[in-house]
């Protein structure tokens, strides 16, 4: 029997593909579809200033989501609530899976900076003293924790002093190279003497700050001058192909079909020093949030 999803969960789908495209536009007009930052245990929303688990652990293994994602992007297929985290929760013991639901359309810098206050609330109030901070995140949710790590020491938060383990799984450091098309198209169409062209470059010109901010792996405010990795943390790198080949040329072309494997390492960032990097081919970018062969390198790396 084939299982239709219900009508709450098609809704909350609606509101993240929303928030992704126009999430900031939605938010300034206090419009209900703009997703709120959320902490998820058990599929079951946190009260941060008294967050009550059914069995915390000292670990706490946070799994941040990507543009237009919801936190279910990170089940494994058919294993509705199993995924990298409760895998690594079980491995290391005393530890606690945690997922993040947030507004993707807005400005990738302000939502770091509300991820480093939630941290720090998060870990200030939690029920027994937290020993270690373990941060995945999938594509622009890479991107949210270097940003997190920069405005968490900027106020020296007490969670940056965990030296979290970060880990960037398909994350476009370097900027994502659809996100790069839509921008480059959007202003072609808008130059074009064509009403009908115009229209379209329009359109495609509405995309929100987060997807702005995507093109070109921008997650500080703006004018701030380059800031290295969170000193003191360790800095782990997963990347996919298209293609198990790797050398193939699709890969080259889309790499896991929204990022490439050079965006994904930084390989334009400035002195970078990466604890661990991984690549997969024949693994896209979707299912790098929920692979087993991506499991098992966390947990090789990480238990």
């Amino acid at each position: 029997m084939v299982s239709v999803p219900s009508a709450g969960r098609v809704q909350q789908h609606i509101s993240a593909i929303a928030s992704g495209f126009l999430g900031d536009w939605l938010e300034h007009r206090g419009n209900a579809l703009a997703v709120p930052m959320t902490v998820f245990a058990d599929g079951e929303p946190l009260d941060l200033l008294n967050p009550r688990p059914a069995a915390p652990g000292s670990v706490l293994c946070l799994s941040i989501h990507g543009l237009m994602e919801l936190e279910s992007v990170w089940d494994f297929p058919g294993q509705p609530g199993e995924h990298y985290g409760t895998r690594l929760a079980e491995r290391l013991g005393n530890a606690s899976a945690l997922k993040l639901r947030f507004n993707s359309g807005r400005p990738i810098y302000r939502n770091g900076q509300d991820l480093a206050a939630l941290l720090e609330r998060l870990v200030s109030n939690w029920p027994v003293p937290v020993t270690r901070l373990v941060l995945l995140g999938h594509s622009m949710g890479g991107l949210l924790i270097r940003s997190a790590c920069h405005y968490g020491a900027e106020n020296d938060d007490s969670w940056v002093r965990l030296n979290p383990d970060c880990v960037y799984i398909g994350s476009p450091h370097d900027g994502s190279w659809l996100a790069v098309g839509a921008h480059k198209a959007a202003g072609w169409l808008n130059r074009v003497p064509r009403d009908y062209l115009k229209v379209v470059g329009e359109v495609i010109d509405l995309r929100s700050e987060g997807i702005r901010n995507l093109s070109r792996g921008e997650v500080f405010e703006p004018g701030t001058a380059h800031q290295p990795l969170l000193a003191g943390a360790r800095h782990y790198v997963i990347s996919g192909l298209l293609a198990r080949g790797e050398e193939h040329p699709v890969n080259a072309l889309f790499g896991d079909a929204l990022v490439h494997e050079a965006s994904a390492r930084g390989a334009r960032q400035p002195g970078w020093q990466l604890t661990g990097t991984a690549n997969f081919p024949g693994v896209d970018h979707i299912r790098l949030a929920h692979h087993s062969a991506v499991a098992r390198q966390l947990e090789e790396w990480l238990v």
